[in-house]
C-alpha cells in the first residue's frame, strides 16, 4: 500500500502532461507528438526510467493518445530514448530507433512527407521547458475561458 500515494502522484503528473500535449497537438494540426528522453526527464524530474514508470506513463496517457510508441535503445525497458504519442495508429516503419537517426528534425520532415502529422514537442509547445508550474495555470486559464489556445 505504500506505493499508492506515489502511483497517484505519477498518474496526476502523466495526465497533466497528456492534457497539455493534446492541446498543443490540436493547435498545431497534428495527430502525433514526439517526446525525446531529455524532455521527459526534465518534466518528470527523473534521471532513470524504470519499466514500471514507463508502463504507468503509457497507461495514463491513453485517454488523450490512444497509440503510444516507446523507443528503446537496446532491449531493456528502462532504456527509453523517445516516445511517440499519437491519436491515430502509425505504421511501424515510421517508428525508428533514435540511435539510427542523425537528425531528428529530418526524421520528422520525412514522416510529414509521408502524411504523418507529427511535430517535435519543442517546435510547437508554448511552454519550454515544460513544468507543472507552467502547465497548471495555462490549463486553468483555458478551462475558465480567460485564455485562448
Amino acid at each position: 500500500m505504500a506505493t499508492e500515494p506515489h502511483r497517484e502522484y505519477c498518474r496526476r503528473q502523466h495526465r497533466l502532461l497528456a492534457h497539455h500535449l493534446s492541446i498543443e497537438a490540436w493547435c498545431a494540426g497534428d495527430d502525433c507528438i514526439l517526446l525525446e528522453r531529455d524532455q521527459l526527464e526534465e518534466f518528470l524530474k527523473l534521471e532513470r526510467f524504470k519499466s514500471t514508470r514507463i508502463q504507468w506513463l503509457l497507461e495514463d496517457v491513453k485517454p488523450w493518445f490512444k497509440h503510444t510508441y516507446p523507443v528503446y535503445s537496446g532491449s531493456a525497458l528502462d532504456s527509453l530514448q523517445a516516445l511517440y504519442l499519437s491519436r491515430i495508429p502509425i505504421d511501424g516503419k515510421f517508428i525508428v530507433r533514435h540511435d539510427d537517426v542523425e537528425d531528428v528534425e529530418e526524421l520528422i520532415q520525412w514522416m510529414r512527407n509521408h502524411d504523418i502529422r507529427i511535430s517535435l514537442l519543442y517546435s510547437i509547445s508554448k511552454l519550454i521547458p515544460l513544468t507543472e508550474e507552467q502547465i497548471v495555470p495555462r490549463l486553468a486559464l483555458l478551462a475558465s475561458g480567460l485564455s485562448e489556445p
